[in-house]
């Protein structure tokens, strides 16, 4: 049924409520302690900070679902960020850094669907780049992780607590840095899924020299933020060394660690098709493929890096 109340139209899904799942526990976990509030404080803002958050994942599958195919549609985003935005109108949290950032979040996807159908028309990077600008994949970087910004933001306005420029500064750096090692840990995923993705970018505009150019905006980006982390109190400083330290733990390692790069993404994406075709067919072998396993085969096998 039809409603003019933003706050009675259906705008998630399942699968949204699950992406935002990890999202919003890393955010508590990262976010709320700078503001001196503790994991049990989630529970009282818990239902704008999940709904904003599971309606922007609910914008970005649609999103992706179009990038994946090389289309180019704001149609949907806009209208799914204004109604974010006539929530929180209503919530009385509405204000302009908000609008900022919910604004940034809809040039990234924009950018995202433009830059990906460059890519997917141009799929060897160092034989026929896509004819990508370094300026445009960098706005297109600087923009990705607008939703944690939101969601910081809301938290100082649930809180009533004024915004902390010097911590906002430094977690923007921040954010940019971790984009960039999911990026190289999701690169080959982003390829198939023809995402966003600022090192398979980098491979279009510097070719064989990508990895040296990342390096060096890797590098510029951390003395800022060693320059930002200095100006925090100590506090702040404990725990962002404290988190620091746990995602070390999880991935093993705190070292840059680059893929190889991919030469031809289209013959990568057919090949990765083929065998997850065949994985599947072995998987509905039955016995066959069970005794296969056994014997040493390999059902599925593996995708590996691409040379």
């Amino acid at each position: 049924m039809a409603t003019s109340d933003p706050e009675l139209v259906l705008t998630v899904s399942f699968k949204a409520l699950q992406r935002a799942k990890s999202t919003l526990e890393d955010f508590a976990k990262s976010y709320f302690p700078y503001l001196g509030l503790k994991l049990e404080d989630f529970f009282r803002f818990l239902d704008v900070l999940v709904w904003v958050e599971a309606s922007i994942y609910q914008l970005d599958e649609d999103n992706e679902a179009l990038t994946g195919r090389g289309g180019r549609d704001m149609t949907a985003a806009e209208a799914g960020i204004t109604r974010i935005g006539q929530v929180l109108r209503q919530q009385g949290l509405w204000d302009e850094r908000l609008e900022a950032e919910l604004q940034a979040g809809l040039r990234y996807w924009a950018l995202e669907q433009e830059l990906c159908a460059r890519l997917l028309a141009a799929p060897r990077p160092f034989a026929a780049p896509a004819p990508l600008s370094a300026e445009e994949v960098l706005r297109c970087h600087e923009a990705k992780s607008f939703d944690y910004r939101v969601l910081c933001l809301l938290l100082f306005r649930l809180s009533g607590r004024p915004y902390d420029e010097s911590l906002l500064a430094f977690l923007r750096v921040d954010e940019m840095l971790v984009d960039m090692s999911d990026d190289l840990c999701d690169y080959e995923d982003d390829v198939l899924a023809n995402s966003f993705n600022i090192f398979r970018c980098y491979c279009h505009v510097y070719g064989r020299e990508a990895e040296l150019k990342l390096v060096e905006r890797i590098g510029s980006l951390e003395a800022r933020h060693r320059e930002l982390l200095a100006g925090l109190p100590a506090a702040m400083r404990e725990h962002h060394a404290a988190r620091h330290e746990e995602a070390c733990e999880g991935q093993g390692s705190d070292r840059w660690v680059f893929p190889s790069p991919i030469a031809d993404e289209a013959d990568f994406r057919r090949r990765v098709g083929e065998e997850e075709e065949q994985a599947q067919r072995a998987g509905s072998g039955g016995g066959q493929a069970t005794r296969a396993g056994e014997a040493g085969g390999e059902p599925g096998g593996g995708r590996g890096a691409d040379g």
